[in-house]
């Protein structure tokens, strides 16, 4: 009885760890984790104020300097298939690019990056695009829609074309008015970057002036954020630009990194791993094979290795809607700049 008892139990194991293996190499092998945000679409903002203005929405506003730099047409599929450049000792691809979006409350990305993973170079290159920049629409002609701001493009997509749709529009907005596509995307909501940022114990920032609004102030000076101030530093509005709201998110960004990279142990590492795999608030087409790579290149990088970039001052510029919405309008060497940035070209001296 014991004896088959014992073979029963063996069999047993075996027979799951046989599922184990086959459900990583199925995984290993592309599988996408293709989550959907968990939260309603919110009617985007420039449609609402076209209601209340009792006009189209394409008669909001349209800039004097709306750019000029299409670059083909918008992709049906963000996800790209990486092309293989280079070998590394990480990936044999030479290069990954993603784009990482924080969305708030209202579905509107209030954070967006475009990240270079360079395999083959070991670096790592974070651009930031503002929230602001006030842009043509290439995919809402059919709703009236043909500017707005970047950030309201990814509102427009869940609105109108259903949960999942957000990050096909920005994307697709992105690749129209400035050239540039992406491999990967990540999207995830405030309220899980401050629940991530307490996951680790919270971030420490450094700040080299106070920053201040109308409901909270920061002194200058070192400073240990839990997850809900992060982000309510990362999200003040009043006080300054976006050129600053960019920096102050850059600041936690780089802090989370340099926690969760030289201050973590290998088991927290692997708990906070797999708290983002099974997260289905989160919405992501990278696979196991990627964040295998990713891991393999980040215990071989130190901080000097990952750039956080800014676009230029000199290439946007502020406008004021008729409505009275604040906007900024890039101007045509914003796609070359971003372009140079995801294609491996750009260089800090050409800032």
């Amino acid at each position: 009885m014991d004896k088959r008892k014992t073979i029963r139990n063996l069999s047993t194991f075996l027979l799951l760890g046989a599922l184990v293996v086959l459900g990583a190499l199925w995984l290993w092998n592309g599988l996408p984790f293709d989550r959907q945000p968990n939260l309603a679409a919110a009617a985007p903002e420039v449609v609402l104020a076209a209601a209340e203005a009792n006009q189209p929405a394409e008669a909001v506003f349209q800039p004097q300097l709306a750019p000029q730099n299409a670059r083909g047409g918008a992709s049906d599929n963000p996800a790209a298939t990486p092309t293989p450049t280079g070998q590394s000792a990480c990936s044999s691809i030479g290069s990954l690019s993603a784009l990482i979006l924080g969305i708030d409350e209202n579905e509107q990305a209030d954070a967006i990056r475009l990240m270079r993973v360079d395999f083959a170079q070991e670096r790592i290159s974070v651009v930031s695009i503002p929230r602001d920049f006030w842009v043509p629409v290439a995919d809402m002609q059919a709703h009236g829609i043909k500017f707005g701001r970047i950030n309201a493009t990814y509102g427009y997509g869940e609105f109108y074309n259903g949960k999942g749709g957000g990050i096909k529009s920005l994307t697709a907005n992105i690749q129209s008015n400035f050239g540039v596509s992406v491999d990967r995307y990540f999207v995830l909501h405030f309220a899980d970057i401050k629940k991530y940022i307490d996951k680790i114990g919270g971030v420490d920032v450094t700040l080299e002036e106070p920053v201040w609004d109308t409901e909270r102030s920061f002194r200058a000076g070192a400073h240990h954020f839990d997850g809900e101030t992060a982000v309510l530093f990362m999200r003040m509005r009043e006080g300054d630009s976006d050129f600053f709201r960019v920096r102050r998110q850059s600041l936690v960004l780089s802090a989370f990194y340099k926690k969760v990279m030289h201050e973590l142990s290998v088991w927290q590492l692997v708990k906070l791993g797999v708290s983002v795999i099974g997260d289905h608030a989160i919405l992501t087409n990278f696979n196991a094979k990627d964040v295998y790579t990713l891991a393999c290149l980040a215990g071989r990088i130190s901080g000097e290795d990952v750039a956080f970039i800014e676009i230029p001052k000199d290439l946007y510029h502020p406008m004021t809607t008729n409505l009275g919405a604040s906007v900024i309008i890039p101007h045509d060497g914003v796609a070359a700049f971003l372009q140079s940035v995801m294609d491996g070209s750009y260089k800090p001296e050409e800032k």
